[in-house]
């Protein structure tokens, strides 16, 4: 994800950027990625979790097509995950986590 993905809230628009992303760790693939407002009111990041098989069976592409799925995602649970992040930033001063994996597969489940 070169360029951020604009993501379109009830909160108004945000651009979703990809900031870090660790290669195979195990048997996951970890993304660091930054929402951020376009008017400069807010930004929070998270990170992402993806089990290896969920790379192979549901995206198309490989681990580059991984963002975009994100985006779609983020954008309907936004709410969610915004609350999540903000929390675990001030409570617990790291960032929140969101695994995926084949019980929890999120944006990666297999299009039937």
């Amino acid at each position: 994800m070169a360029e951020p993905a604009l993501l379109n809230t009830a909160r108004g628009a945000y651009r979703l950027s990809l900031v870090e992303e660790a290669g195979p760790d195990g048997d996951a693939w970890t993304l660091t990625l930054a929402a951020e407002h376009t008017g400069g009111l807010e930004r929070f990041g998270f990170r992402c979790r993806i089990a290896q098989p969920l790379l192979k069976q549901a995206v198309v592409g490989g681990p580059g097509a991984v963002p975009e799925r994100l985006a779609r995602w983020v954008e309907g649970q936004f709410e969610q995950v915004r609350e999540a992040a903000l929390k675990s930033v001030r409570s617990e001063r790291r960032l929140a986590e969101f695994e995926f994996d084949e019980s929890r597969p999120g944006p990666f489940q297999a299009i039937t």
